[in-house]
């Protein structure tokens, strides 16, 4: 049995020593600790968490061109805003920096000798503040450079395919060839190409497509020259021809002294020898050794541009899939082969099945696992984004010490207003691979931005956040923080991502995201996460008919719930992990479970799998015979994948499910598939329905199910932990959970403050649960039922409870509008007679504002009673007083302040500041490239207090 290309004695041999062990080590001395020390340590750390657990930002370098003045300013902005880390990436110049704006800035080259001593200034200024420093390999992506041979370039193989009908004489030179003229796909047009030559040329006949496979007539020249002639017969045929490039690809926004051909993964000596030049040039900075000043070296997402070869692919294929991969190469990359059925596509199918499976065994012994042996001889953790299209998107994240997923800012094409959100299809991915290998740290780039900047908002980052934590992901990397002195100008230097820095009018409520983020992620790694859902997706059939798709954006969703199952099962109270074909042939099986590192499940999820390996297949006739519980969705398997097997094993593998459904009784069932065109609530109600029924009762029990309300459970020390969110915008969601099986007393942990209260009308562990747009809920289970409560607070409504809001009066007399434009700008007044919204104005001094807008009016109270101001719509941030006490800051959701403890009766007045995002005022900078180069595409971002501001009276629970 193997495990990565290893037999599984090995990889726990290896990979437990390295990984799982020392992790699990960690995991257990928590929990021994916790133990010890009750709910209240871990609370203690969840009011006032560690730097450590504070968000961290990527921290672009642009163009190398850094000072040690700025470095230290840059951090101190940071750490006052609550940052806990920060990702050194180095990163190309924008091509909107003026020449001006760099004249005070030399570019300092990559590696050279005022660079390192920079990134060692950074690494030291961080720890002085108490903050962490990771570094980035490379500069810009995929890493490369020009120091590499031939040999050691990234290489790929592709298709150049004609229809051609004969009889004619086909006479053409290399170059016309690979331009793909007629017919077929063209060739990519790439920046340069170290090296090309013509692997192979086949003809098939059209009509061999619907026989049984065969090569076809193989017409490569013995001898390679620039022109090939080919005789084509009578009929209709296909020309396949297979050039071989090395260094196709190029560093992409490398800084000076990183830019060349990107290296090849698939060769461990290349890979080896890229970092070992970085560690020797940087090493000596550092004190001798890298994990000297830095906690980890970071790899970015494996975009390498459909690389899939090596020199000794074919020697490889060999002796891992038993067989010659030349007759099928050709037809295994034509992605454009029908999925139809016929003995050529059937085979040509697996033949691409096991292609895919040799690329991802070499990616992952030969870049990940040397990737890591590296970071380990050097000190430092390896935190990879440990996916692409070159490994399983389960597998790599296993390999590294700290796996990474990624969640996006993206542009709402419905609404000009809002930012989507995507936590992207990778995220549960990375999350089950920290949970079967014992990592407590999650992280993920956080808020990824390369189109709405200047758009976005916290309120982007609280959904941002929150969905990523339902996706089991817990420490966020902010993209990012630009370097940009201020005598660069305003907005500065952009390269990439969210506008963070103190010029940003929202930048003094950011640490109210830090702390809320800070907060719940220390808790979460202080606890082990739950699921008694596993989900096994059909990788074996999507390599088959597609190869390796990308993550975290694959081409195609197969199928079409693959990665929405996850996040269904959670919708409806469970909670889920993705297994793969290698886990389960590792696992063990006792009592119904699946056991594996530190997970057990109760039950597992089989999506419409049409091939398992026959050793996949025996290991879910073993679970069954422990009373393991199996819902194939869609259809049994019926074959095992590839080409190079025991023909024999297809037949075992029909006779081993029939024994697993004889065997498994009721405890295996076969059900039909969520139909695509019920949408996610679909899938919701069919999550909600057949779960249940397979035998498996959830932690929690919700009663009306809906895609916005999901949670996720964990089990700490302390008690029992859920996490509860309403990931939509505007509707609120109310409904009753249910606990049958959990212990202790629950308590409302507030991330926001840092309080924690009993939570109320908790009777028959039913807990009514009401939470208004984007508001979450940290639900503890304490095991400590004489815990102090701490105070409320002045958020309405609390995280959990219904708002039950009588409205009073609506503030309809003129206000007084102060208005301070951003970078410091010259202030301003006007009376309004009315709310508005700024951007729609006519004078441009409004509809081009950014900065913080101040309202003030009167009001007045007839008698004393407790008062609800709600401030209907606002765009971006809130600040509220009455009668000059601070009642605190709304960054998110439904903007509503409890004002009783400031009014009193009679006259009384209310200041609301609202602090705007920079769009409206960046799009109306005309001549200046930064603030163009992001801005000049959209129209005008709604700005201000629009309101109605109303006083409402709570009415009792």
């Amino acid at each position: 049995m193997f495990f990565g290309g290893l037999p599984v004695r090995n990889f726990f041999k290896i990979y437990s020593r390295r990984l799982v062990l020392p992790t699990m080590t960690l995991i257990f001395a928590v929990f021994i600790t916790g133990c010890a020390t009750g709910t209240d340590n871990l609370f203690a750390d969840f009011a006032r968490p560690k730097a450590d657990a504070r968000p961290f930002v990527r921290w672009w370098w642009n163009g190398g061109r850094v000072n040690e003045t700025e470095i230290l300013r840059e951090l101190d902005v940071m750490q006052a805003a609550g940052i806990g880390g920060v990702e050194i990436n180095t990163i190309g110049m924008p091509e909107s920096a003026t020449e001006e704006s760099m004249d005070a800035h030399p570019a300092l080259d990559w590696l050279g000798d005022k660079w390192t001593h920079m990134v060692s200034v950074a690494a030291d200024g961080a720890r002085a503040r108490g903050m962490t420093a990771d570094l980035i390999v490379g500069s810009g992506w995929p890493f490369g450079g020009r120091f590499l041979s031939i040999h050691e370039q990234t290489q790929r193989v592709l298709l150049i395919k004609r229809e051609i009908i004969g009889p004619r004489t086909l006479d053409l030179s290399l170059d016309e060839l690979a331009q793909g003229a007629g017919a077929g796909r063209p060739a990519r047009n790439e920046e340069s190409i170290s090296k090309r030559e013509l692997a192979m040329v086949r003809m098939v006949p059209a009509d061999r497509f619907e026989g049984e496979f065969q090569a076809g007539q193989d017409l490569t020249p013995a001898q390679v020259t620039e022109r090939i002639r080919v005789e084509v017969p009578p009929g209709r045929h296909a020309i396949y021809a297979v050039f071989r490039d090395w260094g196709f690809t190029h560093v992409k926004l490398g800084a000076p002294g990183a830019d060349g051909p990107v290296v090849n993964h698939f060769n461990a000596v290349a890979t080896k020898k890229y970092l070992d030049h970085m560690a020797a040039k940087l090493s000596p900075a550092l004190g001798g050794r890298l994990g000297n000043k830095l906690r980890a070296l970071f790899i970015d997402s494996l975009e390498l541009d459909h690389a899939n070869w090596t020199d000794d692919v074919y020697a490889e294929f060999r002796k891992r899939r038993g067989y010659d991969l030349a007759p099928y190469l050709p037809f295994v990359l034509d992605n454009d082969l029908p999925d139809a059925t016929s003995g050529f596509y059937e085979t040509t199918r697996r033949a691409r099945h096991d292609f895919a499976k040799t690329l991802v065994e070499l990616f992952e012994e030969r870049f990940i696992a040397t990737f890591v042996k590296f970071c380990e001889e050097h000190g430092v953790l390896a935190r990879v984004q440990a996916y692409g299209r070159e490994t399983h998107p389960l597998h790599g994240g296993m390999q590294v010490h700290l796996p990474e997923g990624e969640t996006w800012l993206q542009h709402n094409e419905s609404s000009q207003k809002t930012i989507r959100i995507d936590s992207t299809t990778v995220n549960k991915y990375v999350s089950s691979a920290a949970h079967l290998s014992g990592k407590a740290r999650v992280s993920f780039e956080a808020m990824t931005n390369a189109v709405p900047v200047f758009r976005e908002t916290l309120a982007n980052f609280k959904e941002g956040m929150d969905v990523s934590l339902l996706a089991g992901l817990n420490h966020p990397v902010i993209h990012g923080f630009n370097y940009t002195p201020p005598d660069a100008g305003f907005p500065g230097w952009v390269r990439f991502g969210c506008y963070l820095n103190d010029r940003t009018p929202w930048w003094p409520a950011f640490k109210r995201f830090s702390d809320y983020a800070a907060r719940i992620g220390t808790v979460l790694r202080a606890s082990a996460a739950r699921a008694e859902v596993a989900i096994l997706a059909p990788m074996a059939d999507e390599w088959a008919r597609f190869g390796r798709l990308y993550q975290p954006f694959p081409e195609v969703r197969f199928p079409w719930y693959q990665y929405s199952m996850a996040s269904v099962v959670q919708n409806v109270g469970y909670g889920s992990d993705f297994v793969s074909e290698r886990i389960l042939q590792a696992a063990r099986f006792a009592e119904g479970r699946i056991n594996f590192g530190p997970q057990s499940y109760a039950l597992l999820v089989v999506q419409d799998a049409e091939s398992l390996e026959l050793a996949t297949v025996t290991a879910l006739l073993n679970y069954a015979r422990a009373g393991g519980r199996i819902l194939f969705v869609g259809q049994v398997p019926s074959h095992a994948p590839g080409l190079g097997r025991d023909l024999q094993q297809d037949a075992n593998v029909v006779e081993l499910v029939r024994q697993i459904q004889t065997l498994g009784g009721p405890r295996v069932r076969v059900v039909a598939a969520p139909a695509e065109a019920d949408g996610l609530q679909g899938l919701v109600a069919w999550a909600q329905a057949m779960l249940p029924a397979s035998g498996v009762a959830p932690p929690a029990v919700i009663d009306a199910a809906v895609p916005h309300f999901s949670q996720i459970h964990h089990e700490s020390a302390a008690g029992d932990v859920f996490f509860f969110a309403n990931t939509d915008t505007q509707r609120t969601v109310s409904m009753n959970v249910t606990f049958p099986a959990i212990k202790g007393n629950p308590w409302r942990w507030d991330p926001e403050t840092g309080a924690r209260q009993p939570y109320p009308a908790a009777t028959a562990r039913a807990l009514p649960i009401s939470l208004q747009p984007q508001q979450s809920l940290l639900l503890v289970f304490q095991k400590d039922a004489a815990a102090r409560p701490d105070p409320a607070g002045f958020a309405y409504p609390q995280a959990g409870e219904p708002a039950n809001l009588h409205t009073v009066a609506t503030l309809t007399a003129p206000w007084q509008v102060s208005f301070r434009p951003a970078n410091s700008g010259v202030p301003f007044a006007r009376a309004m007679p009315a709310l508005v919204d700024l951007s729609l104005q006519a004078d441009p001094a409004l509809s081009a504002f950014a900065g913080s807008v101040t309202y003030t009016q009167g009001f007045t109270v007839a008698n004393a009673e407790p008062l609800v101001l709600d401030l209907g719509e606002v765009n971006s941030v809130s600040q509220v007083s009455v009668n000059g006490k601070d009642l605190g800051t709304q960054w998110y959701g439904a903007h509503r302040y409890n004002i009783s403890s400031a009014v009193r009766v009679g006259k009384n007045v209310v200041t609301i500041t609202v602090y705007t995002v920079l769009a409206n005022m960046m799009k109306a900078q005309k001549t200046d490239k930064s603030a163009q180069r992001w801005a000049f595409w959209f129209k005008p971002i709604p700005t201000g207090l629009v309101g109605p501001v109303t006083l409402a009276r709570p009415a009792p629970l």
